[in-house]
């Protein structure tokens, strides 16, 4: 996905109005930090409830359960083998194995420990990282990235608000 278009109709099609956005991502190992930065400039602005949850998004379990979302999306950083700052939504049933995470044990992980206590619809919106050395920040790349996937949670949200 390459557009804002393209993502807000990936969005579009497993976002409901009690979905949960939950981002992860360690912003100071560079841009492993993507899914932190989504959440900052989407705090307060979307209908639904967004967690930065940094690393730790085991942490959030309870409160995210006690929502009981429909569907949950996952913003992360994701090595999938595409170009820096590439963007791809995929649910977790295609992921296979645990998956290509930046910071440690995959989404998958967390997201199947969730449904099994909420069972919810799960999916993963990765962002591609070019580099996640401590102390850099985000590449120009998913700075872009970034932005983008922001900006289709604000007008996917947008349209929800106008239905």
């Amino acid at each position: 996905m390459n557009t804002v278009e393209q993502i807000v109709e990936a969005l579009s099609e497993v976002m409901t109005p009690s979905s949960v956005i939950v981002c992860v991502g360690n912003d100071l190992c560079g841009d492993d930090g993507a899914g932190v930065e989504v959440a900052r400039r989407l705090k307060d602005a979307l209908p639904w409830a967004v967690f930065d949850t940094q690393t730790v998004p085991e942490s959030f379990l309870m409160k995210i359960v006690e929502l009981k979302p429909e569907t949950v999306v996952l913003v992360d950083a994701l090595a999938f083998g595409a170009e820096p700052g590439a963007i791809m939504m995929v649910e977790t049933k295609d992921i296979h194995g645990q998956g290509p995470s930046t910071h440690g044990p995959a989404p998958v992980a967390f997201l199947d420990v969730l449904r099994m206590m909420h069972p919810c619809r799960c999916a993963v919106l990765g962002i591609q990282p070019k580099q996640s050395e401590i102390g850099s920040g985000l590449s120009e790349s998913v700075k872009v990235a970034v932005e983008k996937v922001a900006e289709a949670f604000r007008r996917l949200a947008g349209e929800a608000s106008s239905d």
